[in-house]
């Protein structure tokens, strides 16, 4: 998926230009005496002279002339990658480096430039193996370290990423890039407090550089700390007054405090440096619309839809806006496009049956009207399997959007359609199970306390055991005979047979005679929310009134809230071992409470990091937050864990 933003990794992590560290110490010179030696050494340290001034292209012919006579330098080889790496010639320079390889195996500075390499050019298991081996020849190389973290950050593997930096600022405290990159990879991991720590270390150590600014301005920014991002962005732009990343966040400081005639002057500054800035254009486009200047709006987007012309939304919107202005033809062009494009939107079919109308084409716009309602009725029946069948949008420009956020066809739809469906694709809640003894087998997510536990629970031949809770709550083998257990085995195969009503008669007075007890509290709180969704899900089957379906929601979600409540009283005597906390968060979601439910699911991860449930949920809820890269980073983590659900997520949305 194409980002249609300066690429924010390589903003963040610009790989560095490293000075060449090593000396020549044996330029092999030939037979013909003192003036070969002489025009070896002269072509060779111009050659480096000029690429140390970024002059890459006149480098490249003086070393050629060196290897053009004495292709046994393998420092030449070296140099000459260099510079082909820095003019993007990515082929040439994996070459060069190869032959300086060739010729000394041993050369650890080839083979950190051939990592580079290799992960410009996405061969990310090459560019992890040469990094290494630049390590192994160097072990404590902050050098080779710093470009080690980098490349474990835009593999998004940051928590290796992390102990990279860490042992770099071990080796060297002085390095500000460290602590940058170090505070950003925090950050990807939610430790904004060290992320702020690490960034403001940076600005100590260089406070003449804009770059540590402009991040811990735009963290600022999302913790809504805007006076103090206002004074970072301010400070990064009197260093640096090129930054679009700094007007740009500064744009979005502006508009959220209601201030849309500085958001404009710095999305205009934005465009000055980059014309084709389509977050720029597209922002502009809906401060313009908000202010009244619907003309300038439709400048915009008209400019945006050159650019990326593929936009279903853009065409939609300018589509809408000149249908607002009366320019119907035009408007009626756009809206053609847009059903093009996505022809399952509906409310374009609903857009162009007004459009028609007003234009007199009165079966048309009966058609279109048919269409568009039948699309939607058809995504309203499908919602649990369908993610491609509508795009929740009445055609108005609502808000804009930040660096983080791409704008193209697929993520337009593909974001809407997941808010529209995110909980019918959440991961339940865990709750106690029984089994026959030897069909429970250990989970990576469960420890052998918790196992152990509930496996002192006297069951017979049969075991208690926390899992993920489905619809179909049926066992895999025959019931025990529920006489023969102990009490919170026959609750536990009582819940399991559906049998709620005679759990909860059983349960109450268990936990009234021993109110502290966790395991059982923590079962009865279970049990209700069992209890609520399987009334809930046979209600859904047969529900036909749309205003007894309002009040439903309302009244299963007061019994979430309450299950909620109960649940964090349990969480302060016993968390075990981030299931409590996970279920709040699944319940937070439930109810429409997502910011709680992401505190909720980073303290199960901090207590638990295998439960794979809860990287998964983090993830689906910063993706709807349009905080992609954490997302898609949480969902990769549910996939290693072996979530299969997230394996579907991450090759829809997570596939840059």
């Amino acid at each position: 998926m194409k980002k249609i933003q300066p690429d924010k990794i390589n903003f963040m992590f610009k790989l560095p230009r490293y000075y060449l560290l090593f000396t020549v110490f044996h330029l092999i010179i030939t037979v013909n005496g003192v003036n070969a030696q002489f025009n070896k050494a002269y072509f060779f340290y111009r050659g480096e002279e000029l690429i140390s001034k970024g002059e890459y292209a006149e480098a490249i012919p003086m070393l050629n002339t060196l290897l053009n006579v004495d292709s046994t330098i393998h420092e030449a080889w070296f140099l000459r990658g260099v510079a082909r790496y820095y003019q993007g010639d990515m082929i040439g320079a994996q070459k060069d480096f190869h032959r300086c390889l060739k010729v000394n195996p041993l050369f650890s500075q080839a083979y950190q430039y051939n990592a580079m390499v290799f992960e410009q050019m996405g061969q990310t298991d090459q560019a992890i193996e040469n990094i290494k081996k630049a390590i192994e020849l160097r072990p404590n190389s902050a050098q080779y370290l710093f470009t080690y973290g980098v490349i474990l950050f835009q593999q998004e593997r940051y928590a290796d990423a992390l102990s990279a930096f860490n042992q770099v600022i071990r080796i060297d405290e002085r390095i500000p890039d460290a602590w940058l990159n170090r505070g950003a990879t925090k950050l990807m991991l939610t430790d904004s407090t060290g992320a702020l720590n690490d960034y403001t270390t940076a600005i100590n150590l260089n406070p003449f550089s804009a770059n540590p600014y402009v991040r811990r301005g735009s963290l600022y920014a999302q913790q809504k700390k805007y006076p103090l991002a206002i004074n970072d962005l301010n400070m990064a732009i009197s260093i640096d007054s090129l930054l679009p990343q700094a007007y740009f966040t500064r744009a979005l400081i502006h508009y959220y405090q209601k201030q849309l005639n500085q958001s404009l002057i710095d999305l205009n500054k934005v465009l000055q440096l980059d014309s084709r800035n389509t977050l720029a254009l597209f922002n502009r486009a809906i401060i313009n619309y908000e202010i009244g200047n619907q003309e300038r709006a439709i400048d915009d987007l008209t400019r945006l839809a050159s650019i990326i012309p593929t936009n279903v939304l853009v065409h939609y919107y300018l589509a809408s806006i000149r249908f607002e202005r009366g320019y119907l033809k035009t408007a009626l062009d756009n809206i053609n496009k847009a059903i093009d494009l996505f022809p399952q939107f509906a409310n374009a079919y609903l857009l162009r049956a007004e459009i028609k109308s007003q234009m007199g084409d009165l079966k048309g716009s009966e058609s279109d009207f048919t269409q568009g309602n039948k699309l939607a009725q058809e995504f309203r029946g499908k919602a649990s399997s369908d993610i491609t069948s509508i795009i929740d949008s009445a055609g108005k420009l609502k808000r804009l959007l930040s660096l983080d956020e791409e704008l193209d066809i697929a993520s337009s739809i593909s974001m809407e359609l997941l808010r529209t469906r995110m909980l019918t694709i959440v991961y339940p809640v865990i709750t106690l199970k029984i089994d026959a003894t030897q069909n429970v087998k250990p989970q990576n997510w469960q420890s052998s306390n918790i196992r152990q536990k509930l496996e002192s629970v006297s069951c017979g031949n049969f075991t208690l055991y926390f899992d993920y809770a489905s619809i179909e709550q049926q066992s895999k083998t025959l019931h025990p005979d529920t006489d023969s257990l102990t009490a919170i085995c026959a609750v536990v195969t009582n819940l399991q047979q559906n049998q709620y009503k005679m759990a909860m008669e059983q349960l109450i007075p268990m936990v009234m005679a021993d109110s502290t007890n966790s395991l059982l509290k923590l079962t009865e709180v279970l049990a209700r929310i069992q209890m609520v969704h399987f009334v809930e899900n046979i209600k859904n089957d047969n529900l036909q009134n749309s205003t007894r379906n309002r009040e439903q929601m309302q009244s299963v979600n007061e019994t979430l809230n309450t299950a909620a409540n109960d649940l964090k009283i349990i969480a302060k005597s016993n968390e075990f071992e981030g299931i409590v906390p996970y279920n709040i968060g699944v319940l937070s979601m439930q109810t429409g409470h997502n910011d709680e439910a992401v505190e909720w699911f980073t303290r199960a991860i901090e207590l638990n990091q295998q439960l794979h449930g809860a990287w998964y949920n983090r993830g689906l809820l910063f993706l709807i937050k349009n905080e992609t890269t954490k997302g898609c980073s949480d969902l990769r983590k549910a996939v290693d864990l072996g979530n299969n659900q997230a394996s579907e997520v991450v090759a829809r949305f997570c596939t840059k």
